[in-house]
């Protein structure tokens, strides 16, 4: 099949793709339980004669297409979704409360299901194997971890991975396919500060340390350290997401505890932002009476792009959709996190992005918003890519 031929048979499969990324879209599940989700892809695996394995410690499916004798290419595609109430007005929104599928993982499973159905279709002029891996938990950090043990990238010589939305930055068009060499996403690590004083009446803080109070100036001391601490330039982030203290007007309270993220791009940044954020917790704490204890967790790294391999991405998919739709730099450092980093710390890997905002259209929230969407026209672009690239890489 050419590359010309992948993308006529992605678009003859687009109402059957578009209608799949619904039904998972109605179904949105978390972290590694995903009893719908997976029923569903192992039910069109199970349709298209592909052989596939469950994972014994989530729901994880690795699932393989054998052609002939040869290597071996994988491709990756996240199903769970996101703690959030949905604030969409899509008729195909979440049946489920307080879950949505925020991030497009609904879409990379319908790109990976569909390609599959085509790949399937021409398995005997495949000259290798192509690995389904359709992964759970995510968004929590624990899918690809359970992959690993259970060997999925085994055998592997090449892996890939796409991700719509708009995480590769705002300014590109639906349908831009964003395939960089080297770094391209940010490691993540998750913090959470406890600082303990004495609860009091309000009406006489004296008689009290009020947590609120040195809460509040931690955070603010830790804003300054990739503004005076870091150079120019740096590719850091630290943000805080939680600050949770008290339940009463007229009552400070014991305690107050704040949550946050750390994302760098290299290991020395990450430990020197790491130490810093305790060292400033801990110190104020102390400098006004209270105590802070600081819990720091290690969570993904970067996802670091095999630069050959990308260059054959790319190349690839610039014959298959259009060279002017594929975008090889960016201007800035991407600092999302991906626990695809996993995958691609062992085995030649790719993650690149199907750009799926289109103000025309007004679709314009960015992943993770409760009114996050994507403009469906374009995911056809994402299977033609990967049918093409397993065809090319297998040749």
């Amino acid at each position: 099949m050419t590359n010309a031929s992948a993308a006529r048979r992605a678009k003859e499969k687009e109402t059957e793709l578009i209608a799949l990324r619904r039904e998972l879209h109605r179904v949105p599940e978390i972290g590694g339980t995903l009893p719908q989700t997976k029923k569903i892809v192992c039910e069109r695996l199970s349709a298209l004669g592909i052989p596939f394995f469950l994972d014994p410690e989530d729901d994880g499916v690795v699932a393989e297409i054998r052609g002939g004798a040869g290597k071996t290419i994988a491709f990756r595609a996240d199903m769970d979704a996101l703690h959030m109430e949905e604030e969409t007005s899509v008729p195909f929104r979440s049946c489920h409360a307080g879950k949505m599928h925020g991030c497009g993982h609904d879409a990379h499973t319908a790109i990976l299901l569909t390609a599959a159905a085509i790949l399937q279709e021409n398995r005997e002029k495949l000259s290798g194997t192509v690995r389904l891996i359709f992964q759970s938990g995510e968004e929590t950090g624990t899918g690809a971890k359970a992959m690993l043990r259970r060997g999925a990238p085994e055998g592997v010589d090449a892996l890939c991975a796409l991700h719509v939305g708009d995480l590769a930055g705002e300014n590109h068009a639906a349908g831009d396919l964003i395939i960089l060499p080297g770094p391209v996403s940010a490691g993540k690590d998750k913090f959470t500060i406890t600082v303990r004083g004495k609860g009091t009446h309000s009406a006489f803080p004296e008689k009290g340390v009020d947590p609120i109070l040195v809460a509040a100036r931690i955070v603010s001391a830790c804003e300054e350290i990739s503004a005076r601490e870091l150079p120019a330039g740096t590719a850091a982030v630290l943000s805080f997401g939680s600050f949770q203290a008290g339940k009463d007007h007229n009552t400070i309270p014991e305690t107050a505890v704040l949550k946050g993220s750390i994302r760098v791009q290299d290991e020395a940044t990450r430990d020197r932002v790491g130490k810093r954020l305790v060292e400033i917790a801990e110190n104020i704490a102390s400098a006004f009476r209270a105590s802070a204890e600081v819990d720091l967790k290690k969570g993904s790294r970067t996802v670091m792009n095999d630069p050959a391999l990308a260059a054959f991405v790319a190349r690839t998919a610039a014959e298959t959709v259009g060279e002017e739709k594929v975008k090889t730099a960016l201007s800035s450092a991407l600092m999302g996190s991906d626990d695809f980093a996993n995958y691609a710390a062992i085995v030649p890997s790719v993650y690149y992005f199907l750009h799926t905002n289109n103000k025309e259209k007004g679709i314009v929230e960015a992943n993770h918003s409760p009114r996050f969407d994507l403009d469906e026209s374009v995911l056809w672009e994402g299977v033609a890519v990967t049918v093409a690239l397993a065809e090319a890489y297998l040749q």
